[in-house]
């Protein structure tokens, strides 16, 4: 549950991506299918209506695509989910107009974006007129700003980073949990994007937060989940990116982890949303990570996630093998070929370091 009474499980989610499905910015819709297939019972778009939703993205085979809300609540839909993240947050022209029907309905409505549907007063209206919810898993509470109090906690935390946005940080973390679940071990998933809670059904949005505080909210999600064994921090934006490097940096620093899996596209040159400058290597990017960290906690890059799709097997293969020559570390495409290798990386190097040992800079005055 989200601090917002948010509750997942048993839902019935229609996905609006009107003219979106398919795309990159569909990414909540793509998440929410790969994650909680179950519990999705149409995706709704016109452009793609009647196509198979697995032959889009990989994924969700049975899932309709339908053209209209009308269709998704006939199959049995209770709740319109925002499937898009599109710059800004903001909602796409004509989406408003389903949201109003969907409540009219008698539906909830779930978002993620920026743009706060539960402040517009007549949408808030309307839900109560027609007896539903309105659901923005963006908002963040108000928190301290950061004291470095993360490098404090006991636990063993890794978190995703990327060479840009959009490189599969989130399903990394989600697919390591998993694997780490199924070894026995005490692992959480921490949700800080939109897409993550509404697949975990907690975490924070950091993307929402005032500069100031977003190492606190970052902290905060260290803190509450203090007495949990291994935590694996759903990662942000990228440290060399022009829009989204606060956000990263304020995740980096404010959970303190002691390892990290980095995570890139193959053949990935151009940073999105960015025409000025190309992407960091790997290699440098590595560097980057560990050097920026080392004021606060000491960390280390022990395993790299690539982004194979639209690659044959074979392809994909060849260029995990590689990143892994080129780097020296474990590589792999999670949701193609597990994470097994990163699980063995990361406990041996958790074994051979004192996790629960607060770092102290030389001459800093610190414990």
């Amino acid at each position: 549950m989200t601090e917002h009474g948010y509750k997942v499980g048993g839902r019935r989610m229609m996905l609006l991506c009107e003219g979106h499905f398919g795309s990159e910015y569909a990414k909540t819709a793509t998440g929410l299918i790969i994650w909680c297939p179950d519990e999705v019972v149409a995706v709704i778009d016109r452009e793609t209506a009647g196509q198979k939703v697995e032959d889009l993205i990989g994924f969700g085979e049975g899932i309709p695509i339908v053209r209209t809300l009308e269709e998704a609540v006939k199959l049995g839909g209770t709740q319109l989910v925002i499937g898009v993240a599109n710059v800004g947050g903001v909602l796409v022209p004509g989406y408003r107009e389903v949201i109003v029907r969907a409540i009219k309905l008698g539906c909830d409505v779930v978002s993620g974006l920026h743009e706060i549907l539960s402040e517009d007063a007549e949408l808030v209206s309307l839900a109560e007129k027609h007896g539903v919810k309105i659901y923005d898993v963006r908002l963040v509470p108000k928190v301290p700003v950061g004291m470095n109090r993360a490098r404090t906690v006991g636990n063993r935390r890794v978190l995703a980073v990327g060479t840009d946005c959009a490189t599969g940080k989130k399903c990394t973390a989600l697919v390591l949990t998993r694997e780490f679940a199924g070894r026995g071990l005490d692992a959480k998933f921490v949700a800080t994007g939109q897409t993550g809670i509404m697949i975990e059904g907690d975490g924070l949005c950091i993307d929402r937060a005032i500069g100031d505080f977003a190492s606190g909210v970052a902290e905060k999600l260290v803190l509450d989940n203090a007495d949990r064994d291994w935590l694996f921090i759903e990662g942000q934006g990228s440290l060399d990116h022009p829009s989204y490097s606060g956000v990263t940096l304020s995740l980096l620093h404010g959970t303190a982890p002691q390892a990290l899996v980095l995570c890139h596209i193959g053949e990935h040159t151009g940073r999105r949303h960015d025409d000025g400058s190309p992407l960091m290597s790997v290699a440098e990017n590595i560097r980057l990570h560990e050097t920026v960290s080392t004021p606060i906690l000491p960390t280390k890059v022990v395993g790299l996630s690539l982004m194979t799709r639209g690659l044959s097997e074979a392809d994909a293969k060849r260029e995990i093998r590689k990143l892994e020559d080129e780097t020296g570390l474990p590589a792999t495409d999670p949701l193609r070929f597990g994470v097994r290798n990163l699980a063995d990386a990361l406990i041996e190097f958790f074994d051979r370091r004192p996790h629960g040992t607060p770092h102290r800079n030389p001459g800093d005055g610190r414990p």
